[in-house]
């Protein structure tokens, strides 16, 4: 499997405490909660992470989470054990954190729902995101009312009616949206108004109709309501939830077209001005790709390293982790999916002829790197050989690179005979044999690169099963266009 260097500071960047001298104090209190345990966590995307745990109660018999630091802005959540029962609350900025308090009980609450009777003083953002429910549940009862009313109206045919109240209906939407753009208006600081409206779907013209024209500007509008500069948003589901669905849900899953996505939003949070979310996505994205076990897709990794981290934006690393991840990207660059396999002149283990990867004309050629000792090696080759008979003679050749050297080339040679590898096997002298994998950035044995006519990498890391499947759809592909 190929390596990519991973972010191992990345927990870094779910950071709760920020920089400022401010305290926090909060205070929680539970009734009728026995357990001397409650623990403080924070949000990125659906994961929380713990800020504080507290094993004790004071006098009060409250818990009560407090530092010398201020808490980064974002959604929080109190947990209670044993199950992790949670209720979640908006902490917004540094002044209400000086003195904040929330209350609830689970007496007379046999589900142990804590926000049945939650309750949370000195918070202006929670207070406005309250209010904002309370809103949204008399819109819901609206609704329902005039979807009764309809339904009455249909049974009467009474067509004057229907269109009234099918008129009312739609404008339900535009008093929401009406009420969030207010709420963002008359509290431009507080978070709870920048959850709501970030969260908001672009609304599509009526005069829309075809499919794609709707989606093209639905993806061009997908994040208007968003507010880039705004880092409290990184420890809140929104972020993180915008960012894959934007990338996995309406983005082409191709290389090219993923890179650029990653690159449309990182570019955002750089245009903001803002350095700990241009930090998070950054961050984000490379580790998300450096992960990635889909074919090719590393490409996308190499993209974001050379464009964000190997121009010197990336200050929050040191020296030696840039290093290494450039070094890597640069190892990985030539080999992306779409370019030019490196050659490969190396010695036929049967005659010591040489071989070039370049003299082999056929429609597809694999190139297989394997080593006589590897177990597993023996079963991907053991899967290779009925492939290669299948598809031989419609043109399909596999290089087969041995890892041993020729002074140990015997083994390469009893290997093949055993495992009946009747493809073209090489290997050389240390010294080109090494220069050949250098080239490929060969990390791990079995490792198989497919390549086209030309020679330009279709996929890599490839199992033999899907090695089949894929020529299986290629030559087919292949053999219509050279019909014609």
């Amino acid at each position: 499997m190929m390596r990519r260097i991973l972010l191992l500071s990345f927990v870094h960047y779910f950071w709760f405490l920020g920089t400022s001298t401010g305290q926090h104090k909060i205070t929680v209190t539970i009734d009728g909660y026995k357990n001397d345990t409650c623990i403080l966590g924070y949000q990125i995307g659906r994961t929380t992470y713990i800020a504080q745990q507290v094993n004790e109660r004071n006098k009060d018999g409250d818990f009560v989470f407090e530092g010398e630091e201020a808490l980064l802005g974002g959604l929080y959540s109190v947990l209670i054990k044993p199950k992790n029962q949670f209720f979640q609350f908006i902490l917004s900025n540094d002044e209400e954190q000086k003195d904040f308090k929330i209350k609830t009980k689970i007496i007379d609450n046999p589900a142990r729902d804590l926000t049945k009777h939650l309750k949370i003083k000195n918070s202006p953002d929670n207070a406005v995101f309250e209010e904002y429910k309370a809103f949204l549940m008399a819109m819901r009862t609206r609704s329902e009312q005039l979807e009764a009313e309809l339904s009455a109206a249909k049974q009467k045919k009474d067509k004057d009616q229907i269109a009234a109240i099918n008129k009312k209906i739609q404008n339900l939407d535009g008093e929401v949206t009406a009420y969030q753009d207010n709420l963002l208006k008359k509290y431009p600081k507080l978070l709870s108004p920048k959850l709501i409206t970030g969260s908001r779907q672009p609304e599509i013209p009526k005069e829309l109709v075809e499919q794609v024209d709707i989606f093209r500007y639905y993806k061009a509008h997908f994040w208007d309501n968003y507010d880039w500069a705004d880092e409290r948003l990184i420890r809140t589901p929104i972020l993180k939830e915008k960012i894959e669905t934007y990338i996995e849900k309406m983005t082409m899953q191709h290389v090219d077209s993923v890179s650029k996505a990653c690159e449309y939003i990182i570019d955002q949070a750089l245009a903001a001005k803002n350095k700990e979310v241009f930090q998070f996505v950054a961050v984000y994205l490379l580790n998300k790709y450096a992960k990635q076990e889909v074919i090719c897709m590393d490409g996308v990794y190499v993209a974001i390293a050379q464009k964000y981290y190997c121009t010197g934006m990336a200050y929050w690393l040191d020296s030696t982790q840039l290093e290494g991840i450039c070094t890597d990207a640069a190892k990985m660059a030539p080999l992306r999916c779409g370019r030019s396999a490196p050659e490969v002149r190396l010695k036929n283990i049967n005659d010591s002829s040489y071989v070039s990867l370049y003299s082999i004309k056929k429609p597809f050629v694999a190139v297989y790197f394997w080593d006589p000792t590897c177990g597993n090696c023996a079963k991907m080759s053991e899967k290779l050989v009925p492939i290669y008979e299948k598809y031989k003679d419609r043109g399909f050749e596999i290089l087969g690179v041995c890892s041993k050297s020729w002074k140990n080339v015997e083994l390469c040679r009893t290997k093949v005979e055993k495992q009946k590898m009747n493809w073209i096997n090489l290997s050389d002298e240390p010294y080109p044999l090494a220069w050949v994998k250098k080239y490929y950035d060969l990390r791990s044995n079995p490792f198989i690169y497919l390549l086209d006519e030309n020679k330009n990498i279709l996929f890599k890391r490839i199992s033999a099963q899907q090695l089949d499947q894929i020529l299986e759809r290629e030559f087919e592909r292949y053999e219509k266009q050279h019909k014609k």
